[in-house]
């Protein structure tokens, strides 16, 4: 089993005010709703991006998501964790979608980082600020070696940042599973490119994760 990886990291960003629009929009307030909005919609988009390059059924999926919340904002609960309450139902509404379309869904399972070369992802577009060009496209194929599940824990740890309970939630797994899919993502970019870490700040910082 690998060693645990530590939820040492400050809760993520703005965290007080997204309670707050929470908050005021189940008590019905309209332009809290409207912020709640702009405050998470390029997340959303961004996440659910990884999931299906159908940039149609991706934007009726997170009209739907918003228009269920405003409609049934009385019924929804009072949560300290808006964020992964709205990837978890957002990943949810897209799972049904992809599973009524033609082409079944491996292992019932949703893909991860389906986008195509010319949409890059979080990790794509963080390392291009950092790393000349060949850099970027040898760790675009690292993060490619990686399960689904791997990657999308990654992204939920390190760009949603959320919490293991939390991403435990939102993907339907135990809190040692992700534990173990952070661990052995991260040993794997760790052992595959160790002068990475010299390179980028937040690869170090990923890789103090992991006890040794």
């Amino acid at each position: 089993m690998p060693p645990p990886i530590e939820n040492s990291s400050p809760p993520y960003a703005m965290h007080a005010t997204e309670i707050r629009l929470w908050q005021q929009f189940r008590g019905g307030s309209r332009e809290a709703f409207e912020q709640l909005t702009q405050f998470f919609y390029r997340d959303l988009h961004f996440y659910g991006s990884r999931f299906t390059t159908d940039a149609d059924l991706l934007k009726d999926c997170l009209q739907d998501l918003f228009v269920d919340l405003w409609v049934y904002r009385r019924q929804i609960v009072d949560t300290d964790y808006v964020r992964p309450y709205l990837y978890k139902s957002l990943r949810r509404k897209i799972y049904r979608e992809l599973r009524r379309g033609s082409s079944p869904l491996p292992g019932n399972d949703l893909p991860f980082d389906e986008a195509g070369d010319n949409d890059p992802t979080a990790e794509q577009q963080l390392i291009q600020t950092e790393l000349a060009t060949y850099q970027s496209s040898r760790l675009t194929q690292l993060l490619g070696r990686l399960s689904a599940r791997q990657r999308e824990a990654i992204h939920l740890k390190f760009f949603g940042e959320l919490s293991n309970d939390q991403i435990a939630d939102v993907l339907h797994v135990n809190k040692q599973s992700v534990a173990n899919l952070l661990h052995r993502g991260l040993t794997r970019l760790r052992d595959e490119w160790p002068s990475l870490l010299s390179l980028i700040g937040l690869w170090f910082n990923l890789l103090l994760l992991i006890r040794p």
